[in-house]
């Protein structure tokens, strides 16, 4: 049964790339699928990306390990979208870009700028489908009983299939599905456990007395530090989200890319409450002792309380969430190794002409590439899949959280301030995530995107305060003007 259900979707996504992959005409149409998606679609395709394999899989693990409250990052996510909303998503969109490092590059006037951005993207995608493509094995193995192994190399080939075949189109159609199929797959346990565990007030207290301090602010074993360095990482991650904030340039208008978010946020919000929380605290008192790793408690409620056929559905939705990001992230990688590594960085400078079709294919070979390397990567077991996505997110947060808001409402930066904020950010980031993987005990006071994101601010402010600022060029300082007026 899980075989066949898993086929039938499987057959779903395939055809939903092959039918985008025939309006591929130019790299717009496969980078950003044209530039005409509406409010609803890229609502869908917003929440999608953000609801992965991982935040389901890894969030009931996260969350029961070490507690509700501490594990929901719901002021984090409010104040990131918001940054988004009020920052980033109007002016992406006006400048009529494809990728976040085309947007720096052309702000900074620096190809060091883009070629740098490019290179983040790419190495911080691997990371973030490293935890995906578990999270996919994880639910391959359960759904067709196969050896994890197996379960990583056909998630990993169907990935690369669709995605290098379709572009954003067949990712963001896919992504609808997904969106379908994921919340589908999450509702059915739900009155189930509703009946055999008990309602929300029930759960709560069940769970605090079989770990003290669980619904607690901390949870059952964070201290303060680590708490808000929990939440700055995690607003971050929402306002650097690069599956999130390219899909603006798909947008139809700038009024479109805005108006998505909020209801983003209304339905991210109402997840992470069931989810993570809940289902979360299910675990816990359910089936928690009986677990070789956390993050197979989703997989254990749903094998215990679930018939074996409404089973298979739900962890096929689980499947598809895992999809609904990894994707995105290989478009992206993609489209930053093909549009600003070599098209920009490479072929015009050197005054190479290819054709649009020619940058198509390389990132399709490029897509192909990173998804090779993060199947790689993933064989391992190297932690909790969310501490992996907190990692790639923390990355991404110090690369490009000071150059782009610093970007966006000041004209007085300099090229070399935002490069040397980025490199540095990145930098300490690494040795931060090196020492706490390493068990230091200086790691492991503070997350560590917090002082990545220190660092990287401080070398802005020096740097900008002996450099000129940089004067934006192409689409950024076209928009710029165009929001200027006569």
């Amino acid at each position: 049964m899980g075989l066949t259900i898993f086929a039938a979707y499987l057959v779903l996504v395939v055809v939903l790339g092959l039918v985008a992959s025939r309006g591929q005409r130019a790299s717009e149409d496969f980078w950003v699928a044209g530039r005409r998606f509406g409010v609803g679609v890229l609502v869908l395709a917003n929440v999608a990306a953000i609801m992965h394999g991982g935040s389901i899989l890894s969030g009931v693990a996260f969350i029961g390990a070490f507690g509700g409250v501490a594990g929901l990052p719901f002021l984090a996510f409010a104040v990131g979208i918001a940054i988004v909303f009020f920052f980033f998503a109007r002016k992406l969109r006006q400048s009529g870009g494809f990728t976040l490092p085309d947007y720096l590059g052309d702000r900074y006037a620096s190809r060091k700028m883009r070629a740098w951005s490019a290179i983040v993207v790419a190495v911080s995608s691997v990371v973030y489908l490293v935890a995906q493509l578990r999270g996919m094995a994880f639910i391959l193995e359960r759904l067709l009983e196969i050896p994890f192994l197996w379960g990583l190399a056909l998630g990993s080939l169907i990935f690369v299939a669709y995605v290098a075949l379709g572009g954003l189109l067949a990712v963001v159609w896919t992504n609808i599905a997904q969106f379908f199929f994921m919340w589908a797959g999450l509702l059915l346990i739900g009155p189930v456990l509703l009946q055999e565990v008990g309602g929300w007030t029930g759960v709560m207290q069940q769970v605090e007395q079989a770990a003290p301090g669980w619904t607690s602010l901390r949870g059952v074993s964070w201290g303060w530090g680590y708490f808000i360095s929990w939440q700055v990482i995690w607003m971050l991650a929402y306002c650097t989200r690069l599956e999130l904030v390219t899909k603006m340039y798909a947008a139809r208008d700038s009024w479109v890319a805005q108006v998505s978010l909020p209801w983003t946020m209304l339905i991210v919000m109402v997840f992470l409450l069931y989810g993570n929380m809940y289902l979360g605290a299910v675990a816990r008192i359910t089936v928690w002792e009986g677990l070789a790793s956390p993050d197979q408690a989703y997989v254990a409620l749903v094998s215990q309380y679930l018939a074996p056929a409404l089973a298979a559905f739900a962890l096929t939705g689980i499947a598809a969430a895992a999809m609904s990001t990894t994707d995105s992230l290989l478009l992206m990688a993609g489209s930053a190794l093909a549009h600003d590594l070599v098209r920009k960085c490479v072929d015009e400078p050197r005054g190479v002409e290819r054709d649009e079709r020619s940058y198509v294919w390389i990132s399709r070979g490029a897509i192909v590439a990173v998804g090779a390397v993060a199947f790689v990567l993933a064989i391992p077991d190297v932690a909790l899949i969310l501490r992996i996505v907190s990692f790639a997110v923390a990355i991404i947060g110090a690369a490009f959280f000071f150059p782009l808001i610093a970007g966006m409402v000041s004209s007085r930066v300099s090229a070399e301030a935002a490069l040397t904020s980025s490199v540095c950010g990145v930098l300490t980031t690494l040795v931060w995530i090196a020492g706490t993987l390493a068990g230091q005990g200086w790691a492991q006071v503070l997350h560590p995107g917090i002082p990545g994101l220190l660092v990287a601010g401080l070398a802005m402010a020096l740097v900008n305060s002996f450099t000129q600022p940089a004067i934006a060029i192409g689409g950024v300082a076209a928009a710029a003007e165009e929001g200027r007026g006569p």
